[in-house]
């Protein structure tokens, strides 16, 4: 790496004192400062030696199992475990739950004063005929209850059966085993009614009858019985740590397996041990993924591309379909991944052959000046990486919103003969593919002053400072609920919604302005012009406000009739110098309801509710208005009770 060069960085590091978040944050002034800084540098020629690296070969290893294998079924996880054959034996024990049926076959053995060996297929109405005796139902019976059953009726023909220490001892075995019909619905290979081991479970019925294909889900296998679904299963635990799980549900003859189609699958690829297709559930997230790809190799940074899909009902058009941003694996628990998404991640820059990037970027840093590219031979090479190729790793720049936030000409400083970044370039993100990079280039992103005057945002709800916010670049959502003060303790972070405003043209072309729910945010997601952040109250709680021993959250029982006085005694009760009068409550919705003469602090009270007790400014002083007001108030309320009572009577 080149000594000047290092010893610039690190002074500009401690001039600045910046982190990499701060740095996307540089201004255009301090990015002018920064590329003239660079400009009158001298770096060591002689240290900028760089080897192509050498070309290698990829290895791929097949199945040796190829038998209706489809070409790419490597590429999705799991699915080559149903292409394996599977042999059955006949001396494998029998499961103690297994009931005879018809079409199986037993042996009878009897030794000891009577001895004789007999073979008998139970017939389609479950029974056998046994000589002097006639026909016995064995049918849905266990091997136990079955030989139970036979010493009693073979004892009416050989007395020497109830004595079973000298007499005459009895065993039945299972001879021949008849298949069991399953049916198997969904992604199926081979959808219908399939014959099977008596002895299979889930797995090795779907072996046994062709596997799923590459649309069904691995995660969420259904087995049906009677109409109804007994187990589902999820196979990534067996196939990833051996885990077994789906055994204790042995399948019988008319079970249904039903397979569904993945809901969510997303590619990993780049520097990850096992790359691929890999389905998740709802639940999971990125840090679920890499898991499930074996992790990171040692090559890999800690950078990512994100690449995902717009769902169709949340695109304003189709130019905006696909999203690419820039993400740090440290926060891989938080990153929610949509339906369709590709994960790429990125290796370590090489210190002698990488370029950087400075200011309006996702994630600014140092990215690889050569790209990794396959050829149809199986064979890597590299090429010098494009300016569009390093803007899109650093993040945002296929997003065509995204581009408006900067300035159409990037800055690109070279280093010239005389080892100093002398030469400068601009080029536009439009031409960027056909800007070739050089080691140890400059880039330089300059925001657009002009883009984001007068946009703002709104944040409502249970955060300590509500309102209207001038809109930043690149803030997001977490940035914009720190800039409120943060969450209530009321508010709940995970009733999170943000709405978006839009305008569409009704028949006549008139505008309409319209607002819809924004899906599959989290934390991380970016604020644009007019979104209305609301952050809703916690669902189980009631806050008590006032003149309380204890005001705060207190939970709410759940039960419908807990009532107003329930929640201050729970609070710590009335502290003295209450107006238990005027106490009131604010509903959920906003409403406020004040105490009823009659009902008084028996109003119920729900969760989300907000309880005031008021305190009496001057407890001291007796306010003979006030004492007369009360006292025609309550003798009013008396004559009318009476005028009440007599009527009744």
């Amino acid at each position: 790496m080149v000594r000047y060069y290092i010893l610039f960085l690190g002074l500009f590091n401690i001039a600045f004192t910046q982190s990499p978040l701060d740095i996307q944050r540089l201004s255009n002034s301090q990015l002018d400062a920064l590329k003239k800084e660079l400009s009158q540098t001298e770096t060591n020629q002689n240290d900028l030696d760089f080897e192509q690296p050498k070309q290698f070969n990829e290895v791929i290893i097949k199945s040796k199992n190829e038998v209706n294998k489809p070409e790419d079924i490597e590429d999705y996880y799991g699915y080559d475990y149903f292409y394996n054959e599977i042999n059955f034996f006949d001396n494998i024990p029998t499961p103690s739950d297994f009931k005879l049926g018809p079409g199986d076959e037993i042996v009878i053995s009897l030794w000891g004063q009577t001895n004789s060996r007999e073979t008998f297929i139970i017939n389609k109405e479950g029974l056998i005929y046994y000589k002097n005796l006639g026909f016995i139902n064995v049918s849905n019976k266990t091997l136990k209850e079955a030989e139970l059953l036979l010493r009693n009726e073979l004892s009416k023909i050989y007395s020497s059966l109830n004595n079973q220490e000298d007499g005459t001892q009895i065993m039945l075995e299972l001879g021949q085993l008849k298949s069991i019909n399953v049916y198997l619905t969904g992604n199926i290979n081979k959808p219908g009614i399939h014959l099977v081991h008596p002895f299979s479970d889930v797995f090795t019925s779907l072996v046994q009858a062709g596997g799923i294909n590459t649309n069904g889900s691995l995660r969420n296998v259904e087995i049906k019985r009677d109409n109804k679904t007994i187990a589902i299963v999820d196979f990534y635990a067996f196939f990833l740590s051996g885990i077994n799980s789906f055994s204790s549900t042995r399948i019988l003859d008319g079970d249904i397996i039903h397979v569904p189609p993945v809901s969510n699958r997303i590619k990993i690829e780049g520097e990850i041990i096992n790359s691929g297709f890999y389905e998740l559930l709802d639940s999971e997230s990125l840090s679920n993924l890499l898991e499930y790809g074996g992790g990171v190799k040692a090559t890999a940074s800690n950078k990512a591309i994100l690449e995902s899909i717009v769902p169709i009902s949340g695109r304003e058009s189709d130019d905006v379909a696909k999203t690419s941003v820039t993400i740090n694996l440290s926060n891989s628990h938080q990153v929610v991944l949509s339906k369709g998404s590709t994960v790429r991640i990125l290796p370590i820059a090489d210190n002698d052959s990488q370029v950087t990037v400075y200011g309006r970027v996702t994630l600014p840093g140092e990215y690889p000046a050569f790209t990794k590219i396959a050829s149809a031979d199986n064979k890597q090479t590299f090429k010098k990486s494009s300016l569009k190729d390093v803007l899109d790793q650093a993040g945002g720049f296929d997003d065509p919103i995204f581009r408006k936030t900067v300035d159409e000409n990037i800055v690109i400083l070279r280093l010239d003969e005389s080892n100093f970044f002398a030469k400068e370039f601009k080029v536009s993100y439009a031409n960027s593919e056909d800007f070739t990079l050089e080691i140890n280039d400059q880039i330089f992103v300059y925001e657009n002053p002009n883009y984001y005057r007068g946009f703002t945002y709104t944040i409502e709800g249970e955060v300590n400072r509500p309102g209207t916010y001038p809109l930043s670049p690149g803030i997001s959502l977490s940035d914009a609920i720190k800039s409120a003060g943060g969450i209530t303790e009321m508010g709940s972070i995970n009733s999170l919604s943000v709405t978006k405003s839009f305008v569409r043209f009704d028949e006549n072309g008139n505008e309409i302005q319209e607002t819809e729910l924004v899906g599959n945010i989290d934390l991380n997601f970016i604020i644009t012009d007019k979104n209305v952040i609301s952050v809703k109250p916690k669902t189980n709680v009631i806050r008590v406000l006032g003149n309380v021993y204890n005001p705060g959250l207190i939970a709410h029982s759940g039960k419908r009739n807990m009532s107003m006085s329930n929640a201050i005694e729970l609070a710590g009760g009335y502290k003295p110098n209450s107006i238990k009068k005027n106490s009131y409550v604010i509903r959920a919705n906003g409403e406020i309801e004040k105490v009823n003469i009659f009902r008084g602090n028996a109003k119920r009270v729900f969760p989300g509710d907000a309880i005031f007790v008021p305190l009496d400014p001057n407890p001291d002083e007796f306010n003979i208005t006030t004492f007369l007001a009360d006292l025609s108030t309550t003798l009013a309320n008396i004559a009318a009770i009476l005028v009440i009572a007599d009527n009744n009577n």
